[in-house]
């Protein structure tokens, strides 16, 4: 089974993805980042900030980029 690997981006850091994950094909990879990105987001939002935005970037084995998505999250606070 081939092996994916995740890499996570932001404004503040970069995360590379050093284990990856066995994916039965790329789209079972890009189901995975889709996956995987949403829940990574609620994880920061927790700690700072009203606007974010997160992407995965997904490298097949021999480290090729073969997908990449994003997710912005922007929170307007209305009254103070």
């Amino acid at each position: 089974m081939p092996r994916f690997f995740f890499d996570i981006l932001d404004a503040n850091a970069n995360e590379r993805d050093e284990v990856g994950v066995a994916c039965a094909d790329l789209e079972a990879a890009v189901v995975e980042a889709k996956r995987v990105l949403p829940s990574i987001a609620i994880d920061e939002l927790r700690r700072d900030g009203d606007y974010k935005n997160y992407m995965v970037m997904v490298r097949d084995e021999d480290g090729q980029a073969v997908y990449s998505a994003a997710l912005s999250f922007v929170g307007t606070r209305l009254i103070r």
